[in-house]
């Protein structure tokens, strides 16, 4: 990994584009070419994207076999994929989640084993298998401080904390951008929140909620770490907390807590503690 990052410093940054973008298209074709359909939240995303491009409404009606419960600005910015035949839309959207999560462990971690660790976990794979979006929320890391309570907005049970890692002297700038793009999608979409507010909420009540039964004891685990990340200056640990002060969450809402995890260990304690995580997942599954 320090050879490829070296080897990094030294290409031009159209050489490294290419790169990337060389992957994507790779990534893109061999996950089009895997016998299964693609994920029932792709699904979802994707019919709500191609509501945006139809003008039907995003709200109080199934999409697919859900409801769609993001806020219009992510199903504006999956419309490029939405026109894409649905697998190849899946595809894409994999590809783009591996890239963002390459980038993040590179953000954490040095060497080859962590991220492999974070890239085969089975928050990635559930995140994979599903077509969810939680690297791409994520990805708002890699943006300037002032975007992350866009964060936040988008995915609570992912960017909830970084809402708190804004310097205090960037609070109003990250007030302004959060603000207009909330005001533009009330102005273009309604008032939207209240729509889906007065959705059913099957996700907070479903078995892969890992709260069910739980809320709202696990809320003192996410201020802590709230609080710690802000005391510190880390921000892993604001990346942490958010599953832990969300009502909801899935296996795929700790890919953010568990990049902090792998960060902090050793690569036998990390990988470690990914067996343990994979055990714990047969056991759920199968009833080992």
């Amino acid at each position: 990994m320090s050879w490829f990052r070296n080897e990094a410093r030294e290409a031009s940054p159209w050489a490294m584009l290419a790169l990337w973008f060389a992957l994507a298209v790779l990534l893109t074709i061999a996950f089009a070419l895997i016998p299964m359909a693609g994920g029932d939240d792709w699904e979802t995303f994707r019919g709500a994207a191609q509501r945006i491009l139809t003008g039907v409404p995003l709200y109080g009606q199934r999409v697919a076999a859900s409801y769609y419960s993001n806020p219009p600005w992510v199903a504006v910015t999956l419309t490029p994929l939405a026109i894409l035949p649905a697998k190849w839309g899946w595809a894409a959207l994999n590809s783009l989640n591996l890239i963002a999560l390459i980038f993040l462990t590179r953000r954490w971690t040095n060497g080859l084993i962590k991220p492999l660790l974070v890239l085969s976990s089975p928050a990635t794979i559930y995140i994979l298998l599903h077509g969810q979006i939680e690297p791409l929320v994520l990805a708002f890391l890699l943006l300037p401080k002032t975007w992350w309570p866009l964060a936040a907005l988008t995915k609570p049970q992912i960017g909830l904390g970084m809402a708190f890692g804004v310097p205090r002297r960037k609070i109003l700038s990250a007030a302004a951008v959060a603000g207009a793009v909330l005001i533009l999608s009330l102005l273009l979409f309604g008032n939207w929140p209240m729509a889906l507010l007065n959705q059913p909420s099957p996700f907070v009540e479903g078995a892969h909620n890992l709260w069910l039964g739980l809320w709202p004891f696990q809320v003192p685990v996410g201020l802590l770490l709230i609080l710690l990340g802000i005391r510190r200056a880390d921000e892993r640990m604001l990346v942490s907390a958010g599953p832990f002060a969300s009502p909801y969450a899935t296996t795929s809402s700790l890919i953010g807590p568990w990049m902090a995890v792998v960060s902090f260990l050793k690569d036998w304690e990390a990988g470690l503690v990914w067996l343990a995580w994979w055990g714990a997942t047969a056991y759920r599954m199968f009833g080992l």
